[in-house]
């Protein structure tokens, strides 16, 4: 069974502080872990709704690997993608599309 690595990334807005978790676990395979990273974004976009909280930067971002000891960023080799969490849910943006974007069109 592989080895995938979640980390979450929330802020709110009003605040300067940023909470960061990581978890490594073993999935069947990149689906498994997908779906439940999903759930993981899901489960706080549905906490932030409950508190009255509006998010500033939030992500659920997931890397394949056992990652805990090592310092990741998106720009990790390991990154698969992120679930980016606002007001009206959580999204999925691959790690390519995320790439591009900090290119940007104008740097081809």
């Amino acid at each position: 069974m592989p080895a995938f690595t979640i980390v979450t990334t929330s802020a709110t807005h009003g605040s300067d502080a940023v909470e960061v978790s990581t978890l490594s676990d073993d999935f069947t395979n990149d689906s498994e872990a997908l779906g439940y990273s999903r759930r993981m974004a899901e489960e706080m976009v549905g906490m932030a709704h409950q508190l009255s909280l509006d998010f500033d930067f939030s992500t659920v971002g997931l890397y394949n690997g056992d990652l805990i000891d090592e310092d990741i960023d998106p720009s990790h080799t390991a990154f698969l993608g992120a679930w980016v969490l606002d007001e009206e849910g959580a999204s999925f943006v691959g790690a390519d599309e995320l790439r591009e974007g900090e290119t940007g069109p104008e740097a081809t």
